[in-house]
């Protein structure tokens, strides 16, 4: 009995003993299985970000005046390139611009896509590479340069030195431009022609047509178009490579003979007009072209009539304006605000006729004036106040800008092409004392685009960023040495020595 007592312990141990080896084989087998399931899906998380990053990446522009994010104008060009470009940056390392460069191209080529390629040699190592570009294309890389290579052979070769302006006695970079010159060079190398605008002269303002011209002009190269001024007295034709007529507040009326000049280039040619109406000036001609496409000019005066008590009253003609979003120049630039300075006339415009709609002439309002002013018809008059059956506004919209389209009859789609018009009952939208705002700037050059049927090109423009500079008085430089060398220092001293201290105790 004794044997068979001491013998069911040792068969219970040993049960026991196999219970307890079989759990702790399968414990080491489920955190086997639990480890593999973690490395496996630590594996696929990292796959999947990296296809992510790669896929569906986006980037920050953390730069002071964000030198590096491209302007919408850049973007929406990009997204429209038909055929693969490739961009060539051939720069010594040691260049002060070779960072900034290389950002940029590096942008366009990331949102380029397949359409835009970038390359980047360096003139002191790689030589077999250049001496490739050199022998095929009859380059000479020479210098710091960008040579884009669109197709058909056409090559654009730009300068290092045209991306910046730098200070004429210290060499210092005042301005970088790279996006303008950029974008130009691109639109260079894949449009079959340069386009060209032709600024009306003539005897109409023509001393402030030099300051306006010469503020168009950057702008208008900058993508590509050649601003050229036009004398229409004494033609018998528009020159066959004009895409635009400007008329930039004329001061003086069309004939008859150059109206028939104008209609024939707008209804036959398809041609754009750009027409910015100077109140002060009598032009029935000019204004029955515009009535004839449902934009009429009103002779009257665009005002507000600010009251302070004990005051006389006080009327302003500087009309805060908001640009309208719609299918026109202003289609990407919603929410957009300026100021019209000078005097300014509204336009009726009549985009709910159902005579011209049934021509396929379609006007549309582009600008509206704030609360408060109104379109005053005896605006010569010592008071002023709004009157319903004569004035325009309140509570009906004042729009001083609007655009036309007009195609064939029958062709609502404008399959067979459009003439397009734009007008402005403002001079000043391109101000003769070269202070137009970026505003303005952007505006003239959406309507100058979308006239010529460039709405690729149409958006917010470059903004050039400039170098920051921090001015610190004297005493402030001195503070701030102070606090660095002294200061500093000894309140790091005194917690060393706290900290030291305490430790020994």
């Amino acid at each position: 009995m004794d044997k068979e007592k001491k013998q069911k312990p040792e068969k219970k141990d040993a049960s026991a003993s196999r219970l307890t080896e079989t759990g702790r084989k399968i414990e080491r087998y489920r955190t086997a299985g639990l480890v593999s399931i973690q490395v496996i899906l630590m594996l696929v998380v990292f796959f999947q970000v990296n296809y992510l990053s790669c896929r569906r990446h986006t980037t920050w522009d953390l730069t002071q005046n964000r030198r590096f994010t491209l302007s919408d104008t850049s973007k929406n060009f990009l997204g429209s390139l038909r055929g693969e470009v490739n961009i060539v940056m051939a720069f010594l390392g040691t260049s002060d611009l070779y960072a900034d460069v290389k950002g940029l191209i590096s942008e366009y080529d990331r949102i380029g896509r397949d359409s835009v390629s970038a390359e980047f040699l360096d003139l002191s190592r790689s030589r077999s590479r250049l001496s490739e570009l050199q022998d095929k294309h009859r380059l000479q890389f020479n210098r710091n340069q960008i040579v884009i290579l669109g197709a058909n052979d056409r090559i654009k070769t730009i300068p290092a030195e045209e991306l910046v302006t730098r200070d004429a006695n210290t060499g210092r970079i005042l301005e970088f431009r790279g996006e303008d010159v950029l974008t130009a060079a691109l639109l260079e190398v894949t449009e079959q022609q340069q386009r060209k605008i032709y600024l009306i002269s003539g005897d109409r303002r023509a001393d402030e047509l030099v300051p306006i011209a010469a503020q168009l002009q950057p702008l208008t190269n900058a993508q590509n178009a050649r601003l050229e001024s036009l004398n229409l007295e004494g033609r018998t034709d528009i020159p066959e490579d004009a895409d635009v007529l400007f008329f930039a507040g004329n001061s003086s009326d069309i004939t008859e003979r150059e109206l028939e000049l104008l209609k024939s280039y707008f209804d036959e040619r398809k041609g754009g007009l750009m027409v910015l109406l100077d109140p002060r000036a009598s032009t029935p001609n000019l204004n029955s072209l515009l009535r004839e496409h449902g934009v009429a000019p009103n002779p009257d005066r665009v005002l507000s009539v600010v009251n302070i008590p004990g005051v006389a009253e006080k009327r302003t003609y500087e009309v805060p304006v908001a640009l309208m979003p719609g299918t026109g120049p202003t289609r990407d630039l919603p929410a957009m605000t300026m100021r019209l300075v000078e005097q300014t006339q509204s336009i009726a415009v009549l985009y709910q006729d159902d005579l011209l709609i049934s021509e396929n002439v379609h006007p549309q309002p582009l600008m509206i004036a704030g609360n408060g002013f109104w379109g005053e018809t005896d605006f010569q008059s010592d008071e002023v106040s709004y009157n319903p059956d004569v004035d325009t506004g309140q509570p009906e919209p004042v729009f001083v800008a609007a655009s036309v389209e007009k195609g064939l009859p029958g062709d609502p789609e404008f399959r067979e092409g459009s003439s397009r018009l734009v007008v402005v009952g403002n001079p000043a939208v391109i101000s003769p004392d070269g202070n137009t705002s970026k505003v303005g700037a952007d505006f003239i050059m959406a309507a100058l685009n979308w006239t010529m049927n460039r709405e690729e090109l149409i958006g917010i423009s470059p903004r050039n960023p400039t170098a920051f500079t921090l001015n610190i008085s004297a005493a402030d430089f001195g503070m701030l040495q102070t606090l660095m060398i002294f200061v500093l220092p000894l309140v790091a001293l005194i917690v060393g020595a706290f900290v030291w201290i305490r430790r020994r105790a």
